[in-house]
């Protein structure tokens, strides 16, 4: 059961990434549409799953639907691949800048996903 519902999360994911890359297309080369989606996925998996839908005890076929269909489909290892290889024949200096903006760029996203959603205690937990 669990595949079928990472498989109707990962058709709606993948669809969005699509829908991205079709509105940020690549501007001389550098892959747009790709970071965006790459950095924009680290960053909602991190604080939507992490947490707004950990800490609500939300359904975890949910969260595995949400978190490994859609975001997986969303964000693309492969394609991040494949960009840099045809950045690295074409231009060295872009594609060491997107190598660079999406690797730490996409832990970045995620630290800041991590951070941006903190509960806040009870009055009753500080007494």
């Amino acid at each position: 059961m669990d595949y079928l519902i990472v498989a109707f999360f990962a058709f709606f994911g993948g669809n969005a990434r699509y829908l991205l890359g079709l509105s940020l297309p690549a501007v001389s080369g550098f892959p747009l549409g790709t970071l965006v989606a790459n950095l924009l996925g680290c960053f909602l998996f991190s604080w939507l799953v992490k947490h707004i839908m950990a800490d609500q005890n939300l359904n975890g076929r949910l969260i595995l639907g949400v978190g490994t269909g859609f975001f997986g489909a969303f964000t693309t290892f492969s394609s991040f691949a494949l960009d840099t290889i045809k950045l690295f024949e074409t231009n060295i200096l872009l594609a060491f800048l997107y190598l660079v903006l999406s690797v730490f760029g996409g832990i970045l996203m995620a630290y800041l996903g991590e951070k941006v959603w903190r509960p806040k205690p009870h009055k009753e937990d500080l007494a």
